[in-house]
Formats: structure tokens, sequence, C-alpha cells
């Protein structure tokens, strides 16, 4: 029997409180989608679109976040996006409660071997932007049924890709996802090296491919580490 003045709705946690008397609680969503006026919509805090990524950049409390290492790599504009790498790094590490954490080091040397920090690198007709996101890993990133739905982004055009603020978070978020299907393969943390190997899709390949798949990576993340 359901009590008058008791409602109920779904959301991301799990939560009770009183109102007035009145016993108000939350259920598990870990969909992220609620009704609506009859059509399905996201949570807010399952998802990013372009003005909440501006909005969660600008206002990112950067006290204490790593940052990539700098005036290490050779590339034109090689630290520039220092500050992008260092907040969607600390912000997916914080989201996943990642353990342990993703290091912002690797997100940028895969950025020098991807596309040396050009925003979008003329020569490769296939893959877009500073981080070369595939066609494939854009739908993926926006599918509310797929395998990152439990924290999609919304509403990005394949001409956003060209911009490293929208670039670098979805690249962020995929390594994550990456991250942790290695983990899953591997019965334990994976290396830096293993984490862009299931990024490339070659973490069980065992031909000569995985070596120079990693040749560039390898090298650019040695110059960051490097004392």
């Amino acid at each position: 029997m359901k009590l008058a003045g008791t409602r109920s709705w779904k959301s991301s946690g799990t939560a009770s409180r009183k109102l007035g008397g009145t016993q108000w609680r939350k259920f598990d969503n870990p969909t992220g989608i609620t009704i609506r006026d009859r059509h399905s919509r996201r949570l807010k805090g399952t998802y990013l679109d372009r003005e909440e990524i501006e909005s969660v950049f600008n206002a990112y409390d950067r006290k204490g976040i790593i940052f990539p290492a700098s005036k290490k790599l050779n590339h034109k504009n090689s630290d520039k996006y220092d500050d992008l790498i260092a907040v969607w790094t600390d912000y997916f590490n914080k989201k996943f409660e990642a353990n342990p954490p993703l290091d912002p080091d690797v997100v940028k040397a895969l950025i020098a071997s991807e596309s040396g920090f050009r925003e979008d690198p003329p020569e490769n007709k296939i893959a877009f932007g500073i981080a070369q996101i595939t066609p494939e890993t854009f739908k993926a990133l926006q599918d509310p049924k797929g395998e990152v739905k439990d924290f999609i982004f919304n509403d990005i055009r394949k001409k956003d890709l060209k911009d490293p603020n929208i670039n670098i978070p979805m690249a962020v978020r995929w390594l994550h996802r990456k991250k942790r299907l290695a983990e899953g393969k591997l019965g334990r943390s994976a290396t830096a090296e293993e984490i862009i190997l299931e990024y490339k899709g070659l973490l069980k390949n065992s031909s000569s491919l995985k070596n120079k798949a990693l040749e560039n990576f390898r090298k650019s993340y040695g110059q960051l580490k490097s004392k």
C-alpha cells in the first residue's frame, strides 16, 4: 500500500532522507536515464555535453592535482595542453575512483604519439583531433546503451573533435575504459604500456605489431619520466 505524501524516483546513487516527516528514497539507477515528459533523458552527473565540459573545466579546483611533466618533449606546443590533461585526468580518476589512478603522463605521451600535439593532423583521414579519436570510439562514447553507458558524452559533433577542449576529455574517458578492460584481462593493475596496447586493441596480440604500436608512445613516455 502506498502512503499518501510518499514519492520515489530513480537516481545514480542510493540514499534516503526525511523531509517534514515524509520518507523520501532514492534507488540505484546504473543506466543514468530517467523518464520525463515521456522522453528518456540522462541524469545530470552521468554525461558531459559541450556546455558542461566548459563549466567543469573552468570551475575545477586545481589545488593538489597532478600535472604531466613539462619541458621534456621536443614537439611544438608540447606543454600547451597540460592544464587540460591534468584537470580531466583528475576528474575521471575521481569519477571512477581509479586505483591506481591513471597517470597524466600516459595521456600526454599518447597525444604526443598520436598527433605530436597538432590539433587536427591532416594526414590521417580516419581519426580526428589531437588524440586521434576514431569514428568507432566517437560513437561508443556517446552511446547510452554501449560499453561506457555509465558515463557518456552527449550532443558532441564530429567537428567538435578538432577542439582540444572537447577531444582531450573524450580521450581520457576512453583511456579509463581501456585501463579497466586491461586490468580485467590481466587480473592485476595494468602498466602504462598495457593500457596503451588495450587502447590500440593489441593487448592480447602476440605479433610484432605490439612493439611497432608502442614505439612512439614508449619514447615520449620515457622522456616524460626522465629525471
